[in-house]
């Protein structure tokens, strides 16, 4: 099974754009939460380990940046630098693959550092 490569573009522009919205997501938590704010409280609330999840959730910013970052970068080589044609599908399914790998992986950090 084939796509072409200028669609296959479009998905990485899309995965870059929900990747930027979760780090977005994840840094605005780190900071809102930090001891000087004023609505630490009301985010952490009694909360066990607040800085280990403080902690988590900075990194989930930085997985979501690298991908951000890969996402756009291979957004601009397949519209910029690549002319259309037919590309395998198996590209986007070990794309997917390595997303959701980085992000058990880091699934699985937590649990490990929680327990």
């Amino acid at each position: 099974m084939t796509i072409t490569s200028l669609s296959l573009s479009y998905y990485f522009l899309g995965v870059s754009i929900i990747a930027l919205a979760f780090l977005f997501y994840f840094k605005t938590l780190v900071i809102k939460t930090s001891k000087e704010n004023e609505s630490r409280d009301k985010i952490i609330g009694n909360m066990k380990d607040p800085d280990a999840w403080r902690s988590r959730n900075n990194k989930m910013s930085y997985v979501s940046l690298f991908w951000t970052i890969v996402s756009l970068a291979a957004f601009i080589y397949l519209k910029f630098f690549m002319a259309s044609r037919l590309i395998s599908i198996i590209y986007l399914i070990v794309y997917l693959f390595a997303v959701a790998l980085s992000l058990i992986l880091f699934g699985i950090g937590r649990k490990k550092a929680t327990s």
